[in-house]
């Protein structure tokens, strides 16, 4: 029994041995599996979030061209504002907007008075150079600030245009009401949410 008894100390410790190696592999396979796992998660939560936002080559490519003028006016003549306007007391305001480089595209002219939207004019855009103009008729009890905007048809403003309104003297009934000639004036519908709004385009 003396004899043996260290060569059976000895496979006992190279059993020990050996047991103590497999676990520790199984340990480090677990590991590096649970790493291998979130990395791969980390990855797919990117490409996730690549694929809900869109490219800016996308984003450009939904508007182009530019508004070159916008302005408020008291008129419009020959297809021009007579003037610009910060304030007044009109009763009856346009808005007027030049667009450049903008055909086969729509655009819509949003009314808001102290932050409430009062009316949306839409246009087509036929033309490189087109202008557009939509008019409000203000109540006397609508004074306050007035926004109009040029909304593209994404949903972005590509402009806008404020204006205070106050002494707004109530409008006089017209006697008649006359229509201009089909072949110089080109009436875009409005779609309002209050009192309607006129719409012309060239």
């Amino acid at each position: 029994m003396k004899l043996y008894s260290p060569t059976v100390a000895r496979f006992a410790a190279i059993a020990l041995l050996c047991t103590s190696g497999a676990a520790w592999s199984a340990d480090q396979a677990n590991e590096t599996t649970a790493d291998n796992a979130a990395a791969n998660t980390k990855e797919q939560q990117t490409q996730d979030q690549a694929a809900d936002s869109p490219s800016t080559g996308e984003q450009a490519a939904t508007i182009k061209g530019t508004v070159a003028r916008a302005t408020f006016s008291s008129a419009i003549e020959d297809r021009e504002p007579v003037d610009k306007l910060t304030e007044a007391s009109n009763n009856k305001i346009y808005y007027f907007t030049e667009l450049r480089d903008m055909a086969g595209q729509q655009v819509t002219h949003r009314w808001e008075h102290n932050g409430k939207v009062m009316a949306e004019v839409p246009f087509e855009i036929r033309g490189d150079r087109w202008r557009v103009y939509s008019s409000k008729r203000i109540q006397p009890e609508w004074k306050g600030e007035w926004k109009a905007s040029v909304i593209g048809s994404d949903g972005s403003e590509l402009a806008a245009n404020t204006i205070t309104l106050d002494n707004i003297q109530p409008e006089q009934a017209p006697a008649a009401d006359t229509a201009a000639p089909a072949d110089t004036i080109d009436a875009a519908p409005a779609t309002t949410t209050e009192t309607p709004a006129d719409a012309t385009a060239q």
